[in-house]
């Protein structure tokens, strides 16, 4: 689904897909007009014709030509393709991969403020010493960094997937799961 939407959103894309038109129109245009080569009242331009030059020889060589061009372009067309669903497959991995980093953190963090609150209570009763307490804040402090910053690292992914699709907000992720609804892939080639 990403991909393809990807694919619909690229300029490159349609650029490759509007030539391939012209280059096919050429094609059909010179295919459809060969039979005129032979209407001629000049009896050298036939015989060459009726034998594979003259005119002939040369319609069939700007065909060769514009299907060498037309082979090229798909070619190209393929490339791109290719390219485009590598960046969204990554940009998904990446971001389910954050996804999962945060909710191990989230687990770690629980456990750290639970913890700590047992730890601050034993302090306030005079257990324990201001260093050891200073290490197990900055340990929460620490958590909490992580996880805003992966949380930065998921917004920014979820910006490159939208200007790569064209789809505002993260509507391509499961709110129940949290991972991405990344449907099936487009196909190579179309």
């Amino acid at each position: 689904m990403l991909t393809e939407l990807a694919l619909g959103q690229s300029r490159e894309m349609a650029i490759l897909d509007q030539r391939l038109e012209v280059v096919a129109g050429r094609i059909s245009y010179a295919e459809a007009r060969q039979w005129t080569d032979y209407l001629t009242t000049d009896p050298m331009r036939l015989v060459q014709n009726l034998f594979g030059g003259g005119d002939v020889q040369r319609n069939r060589l700007a065909i060769a030509d514009l299907e060498v061009q037309s082979s090229e372009l798909m070619r190209r067309r393929e490339e791109v393709a290719t390219a485009l669903t590598r960046e969204v497959v990554n940009y998904v991995l990446e971001y389910e991969q954050l996804g999962r980093q945060l909710d191990l953190l989230e687990m770690q963090m629980i456990t750290q403020r639970h913890q700590q609150s047992v730890m601050e209570v034993g302090y306030r009763m005079g257990q324990g010493n201001t260093n050891t307490m200073l290490s197990v804040w900055q340990r929460t402090e620490d958590l909490e960094a992580r996880r805003v910053e992966m949380g930065f690292n998921q917004a920014r992914i979820v910006a490159e997937l939208e200007q790569l699709t064209g789809v505002v907000g993260d509507a391509w992720v499961d709110s129940a799961s949290g991972s991405s609804d990344f449907g099936d892939s487009a196909p190579m080639s179309e």
